[in-house]
């Protein structure tokens, strides 16, 4: 993830990243019920992309 996205920008391709510290890998979408907030985050942040295209 994070190593790919650091090779996509030196090769000057336009990327994003995004990391949710403290879960483990998807636990943003897996938990929901535990953490919404960090869910409507992810939802959030992934809405903002697909609004980008």
């Amino acid at each position: 993830g994070l190593a790919y996205f650091r090779k996509l920008l030196a090769a000057g391709v336009s990327a994003s990243s995004r990391t949710v510290n403290g879960t483990c890998h998807a636990g943003d979408c897996l938990f929901r019920d535990a953490m919404p907030e960090v869910y409507m985050g992810t939802i959030r942040d992934i809405n903002s992309f697909v609004n980008s295209l």
